[in-house]
């Protein structure tokens, strides 16, 4: 689970901004909290909820959460530029690393994890573990300016045989200037610092507006809870699904796949493995291989019809943005909820894309039920939708502001740093910008053509 998220240096972000997501002393919504078994570790908060107006930086703190996960668990080829976009409106900045920090929790244990990046090089990077009394070392590297790398090393290393130690001093001395040291031990085989690699890879999952869950039909056909549950969720969100289906198909079922794409797919497809495709109109197809045939798994939908049609069916792509949302999110809602225990943190941004603001309020509601509150995971979304800016629904630690600073940079505080009353009206007090967090509006008058101006309610040009 993830404990804290710092940035600087990246996109809007100029200072060090922090999202925090250990749970303070609130009185409501206990529930809410991830308990601990050790008095030693702190309880985590299992959401948090990040609003701010347009362009003030709401994304950039997903996208930097997203490049974080990048370099752990993406190589570099030699010689590559690392694509790191400093902040732009210092001179300054643009002459400085920027610089990450994530403190989570993987297999009961807690570890920091940070590192400094330039389009050239990583200067440093250190892993610490951690608990309430302080941190204990892992490693720490560092690189010089004339390229020299020096490595400090915590009290583990004595515990391994020689043959190991050399082996751990090798990968990091061989560690190119543009990779991090952490993911170059998993490229050179070695398990000591697995666990917090496959967190990055496994655990932390960063959904954005656009991003399409690739493995809907291989999953409905080879898990019925799963297709169970997602047919409740399309039926109770009133998308008119009565049921749905998958088959599969041949390949020249789709009649505009260039054949020099189906070749391709036919040499880099494994059996059994799967890879998606779109046609000119937009619609996606999953492409799987059954011994040496490609095949076309399709998903389907089902609406019941009236007296005189009793069901009708339709492809995916006809279905609504809204309910093509639902396709994308609703995976992420199974395992948060009903599948099994394997730790997950979720970071959606606009969670409220496309949907009514009653299905956002779905998704939080089912994520924070009771039920689920010793479930390892975490729902961490940006919205504009201001339901949720209820103390009857979230906590006020898990209601979290950016705001743009007058230098463009952005600014991430808390709604605790403001202490309202359990019975405040906390979207009221927003919407007039007691919090920050919301677009100041021009004067409107300034947008209209020169020669224009109001008269009751309508646009009149004026007489010469």
């Amino acid at each position: 689970m993830l404990i804290r998220f710092s940035v600087s240096n990246f996109l809007s972000f100029k200072e060090k901004a922090e999202l925090f997501m250990v749970a303070s002393n609130e009185r409501i919504h206990s529930h809410h909290i991830f308990r601990t078994a050790s008095r030693n570790h702190p309880n985590i908060l299992r959401s948090a909820v990040i609003y701010g107006a347009n362009s003030a930086g709401k994304s950039n703190l997903v996208k930097a959460i997203k490049f974080a996960r990048f370099l752990v668990v993406t190589s570099i080829s030699p010689e590559t530029k690392i694509p790191v976009k400093r902040f732009k409106l210092d001179a300054e900045c643009m002459h400085k690393p920027a610089q990450f920090e994530i403190e989570f929790r993987a297999k009961n244990t807690n570890y920091l994890y940070s590192f400094a990046v330039t389009p050239s090089e990583i200067p440093w990077e250190r892993l610490y573990t951690t608990t309430n009394s302080g941190e204990v070392l892992l490693f720490s590297r560092t690189t010089s300016e004339k390229g020299r790398v020096e490595v400090e090393w915590g009290a583990f290393i004595e515990k391994l045989s020689d043959k190991d130690r050399l082996f751990l001093e090798f990968i990091v001395q061989g560690t190119r200037p543009n990779q991090l040291f952490l993911r170059e031990t998993i490229e050179r085989n070695m398990d000591r610092f697995r666990p917090i690699s496959n967190w990055f890879r496994r655990t932390l999952q960063v959904i954005e507006p656009t991003t399409a869950y690739r493995d809907l039909e291989l999953r409905l056909g080879a898990d019925e809870e799963f297709r169970e549950f997602l047919a409740r969720v399309l039926k109770n969100a009133g998308t008119g699904i009565s049921n749905i289906k998958t088959q599969e198909e041949g390949i020249d079922t789709i009649t505009d796949l260039p054949e020099e794409m189906i070749r391709h797919m036919q040499e880099q497809i494994d059996d059994g493995s799967a890879t998606v495709v779109r046609n000119s109109n937009g619609a996606r197809h999953v492409i799987t291989k059954r011994g040496d045939e490609l095949r076309v798994v399709k998903l389907t939908t089902v609406h019941s019809g009236n007296t005189s049609v009793s069901e009708a069916i339709f492809e995916v792509h006809e279905e609504s943005d809204g309910t093509q949302r639902l396709f994308d999110l609703v995976p992420m809602l199974y395992d948060l909820t009903v599948g099994s225990d394997t730790e997950k943190v979720y970071i959606i941004d606009e969670v409220g894309r496309s949907l009514h603001p009653h299905l956002t309020n779905m998704i939080v509601d089912m994520h924070l039920d009771a039920s689920n509150a010793q479930k390892p995971c975490q729902l961490i979304v940006t919205t504009h939708e201001t339901h949720l800016l209820d103390l009857e629904i979230l906590r006020r630690d898990e209601i979290w502001f950016v705001e743009k600073k007058g230098d463009g940079s952005t600014d991430l505080y808390s709604l605790s740093d403001f202490q309202p009353r359990y019975d405040k009206d906390i979207r009221k007090d927003y919407l007039i910008g007691r919090y920050g967090g919301i677009p100041f509006i021009g004067n409107t008058q300034y947008l209209r053509l020169p020669n224009q101006k109001q008269r009751s309610g309508e646009a009149v040009l004026l007489e010469d």
